[in-house]
């Protein structure tokens, strides 16, 4: 039993055509979000090169996001399920082994490297 509303979902699988991975998806949007390309460029580019549909081309940029701001919380349980949200997830992943992707995303996500007491002495 699921408390979603009918036709709901929770799982953000996207159908990646073959000679494609989650992980170039991924990487693509990373990459984009940090050249700060619009969400209408990446979506188009997602559609032409990677050959997914309108709706899984935008799902595809709001999950791969979601897991950079779930990483910049740094909480272990703030990790997206493999199997519902592997966009999230595999972005999540880069993020922790790559904080500067984080940083470069989102720069008030930034950890400083003064502990908070030290910033208080500066």
């Amino acid at each position: 039993m699921s408390n979603l509303p009918e036709g709901w979902t929770d799982d953000m699988n996207i159908a990646v055509p073959p000679g494609h991975t989650l992980d170039e998806v991924v990487d693509y949007v990373l990459e984009g979000t940090i050249r700060r390309d619009s969400a209408v460029i990446m979506i188009q580019h997602l559609k032409a090169a990677f050959g997914l549909s309108q709706s899984d081309a935008e799902l595809a940029l709001d999950r791969v996001c979601g897991g950079v701001v779930r990483a910049a919380t740094g909480r272990a349980t703030n990790c997206p399920a493999e199997d519902k949200d592997p966009l999230a997830f595999v972005s999540y992943q880069k993020c922790l082994k790559k904080p500067a992707l984080i940083t470069a995303i989102y720069p008030q996500f930034a950890k400083s490297r003064k502990p908070w007491w030290r910033r208080l002495l500066s």
